[in-house]
């Protein structure tokens, strides 16, 4: 077989390529909950009449990595529900746009660095597998009269991103939070400047969600340290 007359096929032809699996991954989308199996739980969410299209529409890339994640117990989450169960659930619960917030929010949270925060939270419960129990929150936006001020949390995220995690006490949150907006917003500049329009906007759209992940991830981590003793 001549490999390479293969590969110079496929480099000949690569914006064909590229486009097969554009049409394929849309073609996956819808089929996700069609094709579901009940051991991926974002696959009930699609199936649901409670949950909108477009709830749905952000729900379904979800369904698709718990295809691969279920899969393999590398992608063990420390967190119960998992982070992607979690995503789902939010994003049902409160819509796509502050779904996805909070789900960046749960993702940045989930470093090495968990466990000791966890252990000092108010509500520090453990699964029953040994994971440790943060649900989906009733209400994003609690009040709290004692203590920091969530809004001035949001605010230093806002300007410098992490920086109201560590005004809430949570350095290490505050930290990742920094490294992972910055190196997307760096990645989409560079894909920008290569004048890539599909990588700018899938990027990008990465780069908004993990800021406004911020943004939440401050108010509710102030929150939070307001309500231990």
């Amino acid at each position: 077989m001549n490999i390479s007359g293969i590969r110079l096929y496929i480099k000949c032809n690569f914006s064909t390529v590229r486009l097969a699996r554009r049409i394929v991954f849309s073609l996956c989308l819808p089929l996700g909950g069609v094709a579901a199996q009940p051991f991926h739980p974002a696959d009930s969410l699609l199936k649901s009449e409670n949950v909108s299209p477009l709830r749905k529409l952000a729900i379904a890339p979800i369904a698709l990595w718990q295809r691969l994640s279920y899969a393999d117990s590398a992608y063990n989450c420390q967190f119960y529900p998992s982070c992607s169960n979690y995503g789902a659930l939010t994003i049902a619960r409160h819509g796509a746009v502050t779904g996805m917030a909070l789900a960046a929010d749960r993702v940045v949270r989930c470093n090495p660095f968990a466990h000791g925060y966890h252990i000092r939270s108010a509500d520090p419960s453990i699964h029953q597998d040994g994971r440790l129990v943060n649900r989906v929150p009733e209400s994003v936006f609690e009040r709290s009269d004692r203590g920091r001020s969530p809004l001035l949390a949001s605010t230093l995220s806002a300007v410098i991103p992490g920086a109201g995690r560590l005004y809430a006490g949570r350095g290490w949150d505050g930290l990742f939070g920094f490294l992972t907006v910055t190196a997307l917003a760096n990645i989409t500049h560079r894909y920008n400047r290569l004048n890539r329009d599909g990588g700018t906007l899938f990027f990008g759209t990465l780069t908004a969600t993990f800021y406004l992940g911020e943004i939440v991830g401050a108010y509710r981590a102030v929150v939070e340290a307001n309500k231990r003793p």
